[in-house]
């Protein structure tokens, strides 16, 4: 792989790693949460991004801007999803369960982009998942009161693999700024939709929630996210995703560091079996992403 797209990959995971300690951190309801996260960047963006959007939107056919739409949903999608699981499951399961993202990534990559599928691609994930089970073997007991907060993780994979699978098509084709852009407007507005549907308080936070979600806004969104939305124009998407299983080991290293802190974190742990778990999981992606060259995908004609 490329020293950029690898230093941006690199970047992007610990930039996402922090979400789920900030999540907790923040206290606010899931969709207006995710609302709040995606809106604030394209705000950010937008005076950087008219020009680029407005140019890019000129050349794209009509799939290619249903394509763009779909991949705003399914990315707003993936954040309230996300946010939503955490209510309804155990972070261990939560854990386990983004192993199959890598996988999810994998067959869509071979099916719609028709990128390669190789024995390296199967091996990195066994050696993650192996490290991933580890890492919560001693916390993780299965419920079924969790099976849907277990059925919303699965679909919040389902669903930010759809969107780089679309990105890795589009991207090519737009400005990074251009795309982006659009992915947190679409995204955003979706999520607000939702919130305000099922009644989620947007306003009347206390100054210290509002910090927290003003850092979620600037670390995990706008630096983690945006680079890996950079990063998927050169590389197939099963690396994304997998480099992705980073965040939930080194987010749960980061709420340990800080149990003493804040008490939402009291009951975190770090043994040495979470160690080696989490060791085993950083070698497959590590394993899965060396010597990668970054390959843009074609245009489609």
């Amino acid at each position: 792989m490329g020293r950029l797209p690898a230093l941006a990959l690199l970047i992007g995971t610990l930039a996402v790693s922090t979400a789920p300690p900030l999540i907790l951190l923040a206290g606010v309801q899931p969709f207006a949460l995710a609302a709040w996260r995606l809106l604030a960047v394209g705000l950010i963006l937008l005076p950087f991004a008219a020009g680029p959007l407005a140019r890019d939107l000129k050349q794209l056919k009509g799939r290619e801007c249903l394509w763009l739409l779909a991949s705003g949903v399914m990315y707003g999608l993936h954040f309230g999803l996300f946010n939503l699981a955490f209510s309804h499951t155990s972070k261990e399961s939560v854990v386990v369960l983004l192993g199959v993202q890598p996988l999810m990534a994998a067959g869509i990559g071979a099916i719609w982009l028709k990128e390669e599928l190789t024995r390296r691609m199967l091996l990195a994930s066994a050696i993650a998942i192996a490290g991933l089970t580890i890492f919560v073997w001693h916390d993780y007991t299965f419920e079924a009161s969790h099976l849907v907060g277990d059925a919303l993780v699965l679909a919040c994979g389902l669903a930010i693999v759809l969107s780089y699978s679309a990105g890795r098509r589009l991207r090519p084709r737009m400005s990074l700024l251009g795309y982006l852009a659009v992915l947190y407007w679409v995204g955003g507005l979706t999520c607000l939709s939702i919130a305000l549907a099922t009644g989620n308080r947007l306003w009347g936070y206390t100054n210290e929630q509002w910090m927290w979600l003003g850092l979620a806004v600037l670390i995990p969104t706008l630096v983690g996210h945006s680079l890996f939305h950079y990063v998927v124009k050169y590389v197939p998407v099963f690396y994304v995703n997998l480099t992705i299983l980073g965040e939930p080991i080194l987010s749960l290293v980061i709420m340990y560091l800080l149990r003493n802190e804040y008490a939402v974190f009291r009951d975190s742990t770090l043994t040495t079996l979470q160690l080696i778990g989490g060791s085993l999981l950083l070698l497959g992606v590590v394993f899965g992403i060396w010597k990668r060259r970054p390959k843009p995908l074609e245009v489609l004609a």
